[in-house]
């Protein structure tokens, strides 16, 4: 075999593959009206560079999650594998007093995270992202305004959240719900701020300018890019509050190792308590306990307390 003549005839395959290949994109070109216009280079390279940034965090934002989704509800919850102890500033309080004000603190944490918040604000955040593709390559699909107007409805979602209060002063000096409520208002309020002002930029900004007969491309997509990094922001704020709503979650929840010997838990509910061999419960109360209790499934001799027969909530002693 000629090794030269198979190196030509390959050449020539080639040759004639791209004159096609370019006879091709010509008249696809051609049929949409010409080649487009020449944009200027650092223009037309900042465009490319943003719009890898912005794939880029967004591949990386479903993996996550995925991820996220995947795991546990404990894990989703921030409580990690095995249940891992929490250093906060509440979790650090006496067990007593975690227990007498559990029922109280819980509550308050439900108020700050009614649903997943996080959630929301990464729903937002993506469906203005891929608006940001569209803008860029000049066309909208006629679903556009309808997921901006969803964009409202999540962000609408982030400002029902109650807004910060002060408790009454506590009777017996400690002012641990003081402190969890102080925690989570404070970053409650930094996720409304952030999400007030990218519904306004939405609403004021955004939406009007894509509701015309002519779009003006490039200011919507300013205006697009600006709402991007405030729901970014937003985004940030809202894990923030997730991690003291964890945190409370934990304190109210996780007494393994606690000493609880001289605490009454006469009518105290403890169902999803978190306990373990070394967790000091009252005199004839661990058996109790016991019985209602289930390991945690994480082979690491953690209990849960199941549901208890109790009709009401008792303080416990200190």
């Amino acid at each position: 075999m000629n090794d030269g003549g198979g190196a030509d005839r390959l050449d020539a395959l080639l040759d004639a593959a791209h004159e096609q290949l370019g006879i091709a994109v010509y008249d696809g070109l051609t049929g949409q009206g010409g080649p487009p216009e020449p944009r200027d280079p650092d223009t037309a390279l900042d465009r490319l560079l943003a719009a890898a940034h912005r794939q880029t965090l967004s591949a990386v934002v479903r993996r996550t999650e995925r991820l996220r989704r995947a795991a546990p509800a404990c894990e989703r919850r921030g409580a990690g594998a095995g249940f891992a102890r929490s250093a906060g500033v509440l979790m650090r309080r006496p067990a007593a007093v975690r227990l007498k004000y559990r029922e109280q603190a819980l509550r308050i944490a439900r108020d700050y995270w009614p649903q997943d918040l996080d959630e929301s604000v990464r729903r937002a955040r993506d469906a203005v992202q891929e608006l940001i593709v569209q803008l860029e390559a000049e066309s909208l699909p006629e679903t556009s305004r309808e997921r901006l107007a969803r964009v409202g409805d999540d962000l609408g979602r982030v400002l029902a959240l109650p807004r910060a209060r002060r408790l009454p002063p506590a009777l017996t000096g400690y002012d641990y719900l003081e402190v969890a409520q102080a925690r989570l208002s404070e970053r409650a309020a930094r996720l409304m701020d952030a999400a007030d002002a990218a519904r306004t930029l939405l609403e004021a900004e955004l939406i009007p300018r894509l509701g015309g007969r002519e779009v003006s491309w490039a200011g919507a997509l300013e205006v697009a890019e600006d709402l991007a990094d405030d729901l970014d922001v937003a985004y940030q704020s809202a894990v923030s509050l997730l991690g003291a709503v964890t945190e409370a979650e934990e304190a109210g929840n996780d007494f393994r190792g606690a000493d609880l010997h001289t605490v009454a838990l006469d009518g105290v509910r403890l169902e999803g308590v978190r306990w373990d061999e070394d967790t000091a419960w009252p005199p004839g109360w661990e058996q109790r306990i016991r019985r209602v209790s289930l390991a945690a499934g994480d082979g690491l001799g953690v209990l849960v307390v199941g549901p208890q027969p109790y009709d009401s909530a008792v303080a416990a002693d200190l």
